[in-house]
């Protein structure tokens, strides 16, 4: 079976600019949102980058701006009216190219809560930026692997808006608004409680949307209640491993449940910290007046009790982290003959200790319970335990990165693997990677 491969920009410019630094910040332990827009009656601004510490208490949050073309004292001041509009305290402007008075641009964007890293030789990226953020020791392997990650979701994301805007399908302007409520719509959303709400909202709107998307796909109506994807789709999807709406439509669930898994997280954590603005719920009547209520009251019972569970794990700060490597980095799976390889590795990127992994997987069925487990082991044919219904693109992310680090030729045949179809699993989720980040 033949690997095909496909290379990132020696020079990154523009969006690959951003994913490039962005991907310097992931490696370095930080959650990172990228691309947030505040559409409102009109698009009123989008932010490059937010990235959230889980080692400060409570978690610390700072915007980035990037510009690898011209920038001046308009960039900044831009960026201060941001930090107002979110009520947030300080950002970073990055960018290529220096000034002649850079020191001076400098002291007056620090009286503004600004500071300015200067990134002229991407070489040196790391100790630019560590400046600003305590990140060492970054391994370039990931950051490249991070910037593929970030290519697919764009790539996935554009095909999204090209089915919207030139077909009729109800599936693409769902998940077009979908994926804007989950990643833009609910940051503007300061009080924890409320996001969480409107998370939910989100998936009561479309329950189950990849399978309304299968039905359509199929001849069927969009707004028929769908359970599961018809055989011939799952087929096509898994074992096929073809380039079609489900690929999108997992991303855009998984991307959900990451989501509400950073709430639950962020809300256990403002608790704790005491700033009750975040986490306090009230309600207001006409005539103005504010009654408080318990602030999960609106939310499910599951969401509720999972809460409870997580918050008794010893590193529950860091599972938005966790997860965030795990769907879009590890790729949402397991490859069992490197079991112990696997937690290492998990543990080594995410910081969370080994004997603490297994807690960190089980949150899926502690948040998102099913009638049976959110994993599925692919024996007898396949050494491979991996999350349902995931988009596939992102397994061959996963696919390449146990090839980088479990061989020292990188290359898929010299993984030692046992069942007969694991190789080629692997192989096939690597090429329909391939394969969306050269579509056009």
């Amino acid at each position: 079976m033949t690997t095909t491969v496909v290379s990132l920009p020696e020079l990154p410019t523009g969006l690959e600019f951003e994913e490039f630094i962005s991907a310097f910040l992931q490696v370095g332990g930080l959650y990172i949102e990228r691309n947030v827009i505040d559409r409102g009656a009109e698009e009123v601004l989008e932010l490059d980058v937010i990235t959230t510490d889980y080692d400060s208490s409570p978690p610390e949050i700072k915007l980035l701006e990037m510009k690898a073309g011209k920038w001046g004292f308009s960039e900044i001041f831009k960026l201060r009216g941001w930090l107002d509009y979110l009520n947030f305290q300080s950002a970073l402007l990055v960018v290529r190219k220096g000034r002649t008075n850079i020191d001076f641009v400098r002291n007056k964007a620090k009286t503004l809560n600004i500071d300015i890293a200067v990134i002229d030789d991407l070489s040196k990226a790391e100790s630019a930026l560590n400046d600003f953020y305590a990140i060492s020791g970054v391994d370039k392997r990931d950051v490249n692997y991070w910037r593929f990650s970030y290519w697919l979701e764009r790539k996935l994301l554009a095909r999204l808006t090209h089915k919207k805007k030139s077909g009729t399908a109800k599936c693409h302007r769902a998940l077009e608004k979908d994926y804007y409520d989950i990643s833009s719509g609910i940051f503007f959303t300061e009080n924890i409680v409320e996001r969480g709400e409107k998370l939910y909202e989100v998936y009561q709107r479309n329950p189950r949307i990849s399978a309304k998307c299968a039905n359509e796909m199929s001849g069927g109506s969009f707004d028929d209640p769908a359970d599961n994807l018809p055989k011939k789709i799952y087929q096509e999807t898994y074992y096929g491993c073809k380039y079609n709406d489900i690929q999108i439509s997992t991303f855009v669930e998984h991307r959900a449940r990451l989501s509400l898994l950073k709430s639950a997280v962020d809300y256990i954590l403002y608790e704790r910290a005491g700033i009750t603005g975040k986490v306090k719920r009230h309600i207001k009547f006409i005539g103005g007046k504010e009654l408080e209520i318990p602030s999960l009251t609106f939310l499910p019972s599951s969401f509720i009790s999972g809460l409870k569970k997580i918050s008794k794990h010893k590193y529950f700060h860091r599972y938005p982290i966790f997860w965030q490597w795990f769907l879009w980095f590890f790729g949402g799976f397991i490859l069992l003959d490197f079991e112990q390889e696997e937690y290492k590795l998990m543990s080594e990127k995410t910081g969370i200790p080994v004997e603490e992994i297994p807690n960190a997987l089980s949150v899926y069925d502690i948040m998102f319970p099913l009638n049976s487990s959110w994993f599925m082991d692919l024996n007898p044919n396949t050494n491979i335990k991996l999350l349902r219904m995931h988009s596939v693109p992102f397994m061959g992310v996963g696919a390449n990165v146990r090839r980088l680090y479990y061989t020292s030729s990188y290359e898929f045949d010299d993984l030692s693997l046992s069942k007969k179809y694991t190789k080629s699993n692997l192989v096939n989720w690597n090429n329909l990677f391939v394969e969306v980040l050269s579509t056009h």
